[in-house]
C-alpha cells in the first residue's frame, strides 16, 4: 500500500514580513483594519487611527536594546509622524532570549506623548493563545484575522502559514535548575575564566528539569584549527549513553573513523585521562567526571563542579598543545 505524504507548506516567516510590508504601504484599507485592531487593544484609538500614511522599516534597530525589529511601522498624518508600531511576526519559531522584553523596552524607548510606540506580536492564533511569553507586548494579531482583510493570493500564503505553525518548545522552567546552571557560570568566572559558558538559549534563561548539559562557547574557548571540522565543547552532568558524566570536545565526520582514530590516539592518550568515544557521526574526547545533580545548588556539591572544570581545562589545554597530532588524525580520516 502506498504511503501519501504530506509535507507543511513552505512558507515561511519572511514571506509573511513581505506580504505585511507591502500592504501596509500600498493597500490603505488593510492598514487601517490592522491599526484598528492594534488600537482597540491598547485603548489608543485617537493617537493610531488619524493616520493617512506609512512607512515601513524592515529589520530596524531596537532603541535601548540588542537585536531587530521585523517591522518597524511610522504612521503619519498630514505628513506629521503620529505614531510607530514595533511588529514581530512568528509562524512557529521560539522567542531568542528575552525577545519580548526587547520589543517593550524599544517601544518605551520610541515613545514620545504626541507619537505612541507600540510592540505588537503577530502569529497564528494557536501561537497567542498557547505561548507564555507574549505579555510584554502591547497587542497581539493573530494570522487568522489578518486573512480575513484579505482576498487575494496574500490571503492563501496566510492560510498556508496558519496550516503551517506547530507551537515552538517553550520548556517549563524549574528554578532549581536555573539556579544551578546561575551557579555552575558563576564558579566558572571565577575558577576557569578561560572557559566561556554559552548563555541560556531558552526565552526568560529558564532551564527545564531535563537540562544536564553545559556547553563552551568554542570560537573563544577551543583554538581555531582551520583544518578541523566543526567542535561542540560540553560539560555532561548525567550522560544516559554512559555509565560516568562527562566533559567532552565532539568533532563533527570523524565518529566513522573511531576504529582508526583509536589506534593513531593510542600513543598519544595512553597517558592520560582522555579517552575518545564515538556518538554517532561525531567523535569525542572525553574525560569522566562525577554525576551532578542539576536540581541541587553548585554551593552544595562545589568539590564536583569544580572537578568536572578542571577536566574541561585540561581537555582545552590538550587541544591548544596537540595541533600536529589532530592535523595528523584528520590526513587519517581522508587517507
Amino acid at each position: 500500500m502506498k504511503t501519501i505524504c504530506h509535507s507543511r507548506p513552505r512558507v515561511f516567516e519572511k514571506d509573511i514580513d513581505a506580504i505585511l510590508a507591502s500592504r501596509f504601504q500600498a493597500d490603505l484599507s488593510f492598514a487601517h483594519a490592522f491599526v484598528s485592531n492594534v488600537a482597540l487593544q491598547t485603548g489608543k484609538m485617537k493617537q493610531l487611527l488619524q493616520f493617512d500614511a506609512i512607512t515601513v522599516e524592515r529589520q530596524a534597530q531596537h532603541a535601548g536594546a540588542t537585536g531587530t525589529i521585523d517591522l518597524l511601522l511610522h504612521l503619519w498624518f498630514a505628513g506629521r509622524e503620529c505614531g510607530r508600531i514595533l511588529l514581530e511576526n512568528k509562524i512557529d519559531s521560539g522567542f531568542t532570549p528575552d525577545q519580548p522584553e526587547r520589543y517593550a523596552t524599544s517601544a518605551a524607548a520610541m515613545s514620545m506623548v504626541s507619537r505612541p510606540a507600540l510592540a505588537v506580536l503577530c502569529a497564528p492564533a494557536g501561537y497567542l493563545g498557547r505561548s507564555r511569553l507574549t505579555e510584554p507586548f502591547h497587542a497581539r494579531v493573530s494570522y487568522e484575522a489578518v486573512a480575513e482583510w484579505l482576498i487575494d493570493g496574500d490571503r492563501s500564503t496566510i492560510l498556508d502559514a496558519i496550516s503551517r505553525f506547530q507551537m515552538p518548545y517553550e520548556p517549563d522552567p524549574v528554578p532549581e535548575v536555573t539556579g544551578f546552571f546561575e551557579g555552575y557560570r558563576e564558579l566558572a568566572r571565577r575558577h576557569t575564566p578561560e572557559l566561556i559558558v554559552k548563555p541560556c538559549p531558552n526565552a526568560g534563561n529558564g532551564r527545564p528539569s531535563g537540562s544536564h548539559t553545559i556547553y563552551f562557547d568554542v570560537g573563544r574557548t577551543l583554538p581555531s584549527y582551520d583544518f578541523l571540522p566543526a567542535l561542540r565543547f560540553s560539560h555532561q552532568c548525567q550522560d544516559k549513553a554512559a555509565p560516568s558524566a562527562s566533559v567532552k570536545i565532539m568533532i563533527a565526520g570523524w565518529g566513522t573513523h573511531e576504529k582508526t582514530l583509536r589506534r593513531q590516539a593510542a600513543d598519544t592518550l595512553g597517558n592520560t585521562s582522555i579517552y575518545i568515544r564515538a556518538a554517532k557521526k561525531s567523535l569525542g574526547l572525553v574525560i569522566d567526571t562525577p554525576r551532578l545533580d542539576n536540581r541541587q545548588s553548585v554551593s552544595q556539591q562545589a568539590e564536583k563542579v569544580l572537578t568536572g572544570l578542571r577536566a574541561a581545562a585540561t581537555l582545552r589545554a590538550w587541544m591548544f598543545e596537540n595541533h600536529a597530532t589532530l592535523r595528523h588524525w584528520r590526513d587519517a580520516t581522508t587517507g
